[in-house]
């Protein structure tokens, strides 16, 4: 393990077991999970004295994400090993980026208005960036497991009743005062108090080392497929692409050009189809409607929280906490089918966008066979980002098959031509299924068979002339009054359609089928 100069002779991490070292070099050493224990201490805290060692807790996070902790707690992890650009790779990518768009402009991705404005920076430079751009991916399903905890809770104190609440109050008193101030907060009144900034706080953890480790490995904003950051802008994460590509003894200006391409591209895309964005986002929020979290697991949890504490071991009261930030929750069968519908749409995306690289690029760039090997092997596995994102909050964007996406838009091209991915995104309802990625035929025979409903479909009643008219409530009685006083022939004459022949036609000619 890394020594940490910082801690000196102090170090409270020194004496730690084997086990919780092996995590913390995971999670970017010690002082990511000072950090941790600092915002766990605020929850364990608020009746007492903070934990020895650590600062004061701040404010109570205001949503259902603790964003400050969640910066914090990314920009540690991110700043290992980050440095600037060197001005060789800033000024070959902003020049690969201003060819990629000259290029695209022969596709038929539409330009957005303005070009962007390129940022060649560093991993803790998109940090700040990508905070504000995943707020509508990761706030959704922490708000929707934090209100999911309060209801299981405030179910759980009903089935307590009073007396049973005070009774597990007084079994508490063996516990640290940071944990037995929490438990008798919670036990005497609405969980919901307690939860809720808890909530915030672990969401916090696990959102900054999803961003933090994200900052490791992407490329650019669009590597998820989706947007990681504004777009007006184009994020190029130079450190991360200098130590992947080392040693392939490839282009670096070549490299740039394809990575520069793809970010443009997937920019276009989402410019060219403006319901897309929040299409996923709603995706997302139905997704994260639908948690449910494990009554087992809650007491599970629980019970290692609380499980071999020793009050007078402060080591341990931290590795309980640490356990705690790692409470997941396991995706429904209904999630998983949301989940599916997401990975569709993304790997559609992605595909579309490499199929419009290959096409602006072609007989251009001698490397591009082996860059684009590079690149498939990367997308063939998950990063330590995109696995912290499955993990921690169960959304899991890589589908089980990346050539999925490749081989519908091959075989649309083949049948509608260059513009008929068009109509696989024209409208939420054309999205593939993703049996319909699979099996591109199903797709387009779906596709073939609404060509015959026309737009408009008061077309296919053209034919048809005017509907009869039906006879109001006050003519039906008048009709019937007539018939009661004159010679019983005229019920068929008076007021509508009646069911016989003998009656006059409606206005207008029925001349239409059935007639």
């Amino acid at each position: 393990m890394a020594e940490h100069p910082a801690h000196g002779d102090d170090d409270p991490f020194a004496e730690l077991p084997d086990e919780l070292k092996a995590m913390l070099e995971q999670l970017g050493g010690p002082e990511a999970l000072e950090e941790a224990s600092r915002q766990l201490s605020a929850l364990f805290g608020a009746g007492g004295a903070a934990m020895p060692g650590f600062t004061a807790p701040g404010a109570a996070p205001q949503g259902p994400v603790d964003w400050r902790t969640a910066t914090h707690v990314a920009l540690q992890l991110a700043a290992e090993g980050d440095r600037a650009p060197t001005p060789a790779e800033r000024r070959t990518f902003e020049e690969a980026f201003a060819l990629a768009e000259h290029w695209l402009d022969a596709t038929p991705l539409p330009s957005p208005p303005d070009a962007g404005h390129v940022v060649v920076g560093s991993r803790q430079e998109w940090v700040n960036a990508a905070v504000e751009a995943l707020k509508p991916l990761v706030e959704p399903v922490a708000k929707a497991a934090t209100d999911a905890m309060i209801a299981m809770a405030r179910e759980q104190l009903d089935e307590l009743g009073d007396a049973g609440a005070q009774e597990l109050i007084g079994d508490v008193e063996g516990l640290p005062p940071q944990l037995a101030g929490v438990f008798e907060q919670f036990l005497s009144s609405d969980p919901a108090a307690m939860l809720r900034p808890a909530g915030a706080s672990l969401a916090g953890l696990q959102a900054g080392q999803v961003i933090g480790q994200l900052a490791r490995q992407l490329y650019g904003q669009y590597d998820l497929g989706l947007p990681t950051a504004p777009r007006g802008a184009a994020h190029h994460l130079a450190v991360n692409v200098a130590e992947d590509f080392e040693g392939y003894d490839l282009d670096a200006t070549e490299v740039a050009i394809v990575l520069g391409l793809t970010e443009a591209a997937h920019r276009r895309l989402y410019h060219a189809i403006p319901w897309l964005e929040a299409h996923i986002a709603s995706l997302v929020a139905r997704f994260a409607s639908g948690t449910v979290v494990d009554r087992s697991r809650l007491e599970e949890l629980t019970n290692e929280l609380t499980s071999g504490v020793d009050p007078e071991d402060p080591d341990s009261l931290r590795e309980a906490m640490e356990r705690a930030s790692t409470f997941r929750l396991e995706p429904t069968a209904e999630q998983q089918r949301v989940l599916h519908r997401l990975q569709g749409v993304l790997c559609l995306v992605g595909a579309w966008a490499r199929r419009e690289v290959d096409r602006a690029v072609e007989g251009r760039l001698p490397s591009l066979p082996r860059i684009q090997e590079v690149l498939r092997r990367r997308r063939a596995t998950r990063g330590d980002g995109e696995q912290l994102l499955a993990t921690l909050l169960g959304l899991d964007l890589k589908p089980a098959d990346e050539g999925l996406g490749e081989s519908f838009v091959e075989q649309v091209e083949d049948a509608l031509g260059e513009d008929g991915l068009h109509r696989a995104l024209a409208h939420p309802e054309n999205l593939p299924s993703g049996e319909e990625l699979a099996d591109p035929g199903a797709w387009l025979a779906r596709m073939a068979a609404d060509d015959d409903v026309p737009d408009d479909a008061s077309a296919l009643f053209g034919d048809l002339g005017d509907a009869p008219r039906e006879a109001s409530a006050e003519e039906r009685g008048r009709s019937d009054e007539e018939g009661d006083a004159g010679d019983g022939e005229a019920g068929g004459d008076a007021g509508g359609d009646s069911g016989g022949d003998t009656g006059p036609n409606p206005p207008g000619d029925r001349g239409g089928p059935g007639a």
